[in-house]
């Protein structure tokens, strides 16, 4: 019997604590969510050292204003990122989205290969979010990284 006066107390308290949380000023912060809406596909082939345009659409799903954060622009291939650009991206309130494009340097020491093109919203996690696991984004197709031809 005691056991059981137990456990109902528990329950009771747990469900209070629940109410409290979800209730309007219970302890639970609306938070930015920061994502990669879009991503365009990169070119299908670049020598090394050479750069080219990426464009993406950083979006903020959250409920609460994001600040200022950064975009950051990945090469991928075997569980390894080489970062090749950065976009800035000014406050955004939720719903709202900020597009933007800048040239992605390949660097000259990456070794040849087919790459996955990767970018990632709030890349440097300054901003508290709502879900933190969603911010990256795969553009669809490869990119094959080529050494460059001789010189004549």
């Amino acid at each position: 019997m005691r056991v059981q006066v137990l456990a109902v107390a528990l329950i009771v308290s747990l469900g209070a604590s629940a109410a409290a949380f979800s209730a309007p000023g219970g302890g639970v912060r609306a938070r930015p969510d920061l994502v990669v809406s879009s991503l365009a596909n990169p070119p299908a082939i670049v020598f090394a050292g050479d750069g080219f345009s990426v464009r993406d659409r950083t979006r903020n799903i959250g409920k609460a204003t994001a600040r200022a954060t950064v975009t950051r622009y990945y090469l991928s291939e075997g569980g390894k990122r080489t970062q090749v650009a950065r976009r800035s991206v000014d406050l955004l309130k939720p719903g709202r989205s900020s597009a933007g494009s800048v040239t992605a340097k390949v660097p000259e020491t990456l070794d040849t290969g087919a790459y996955s093109l990767v970018a990632c919203a709030d890349a440097p996690a300054a901003v508290m979010e709502s879900n933190e696991r969603n911010n990256c984004r795969t553009a669809a197709t490869r990119i094959v990284i080529k050494k460059p031809p001789p010189r004549v």
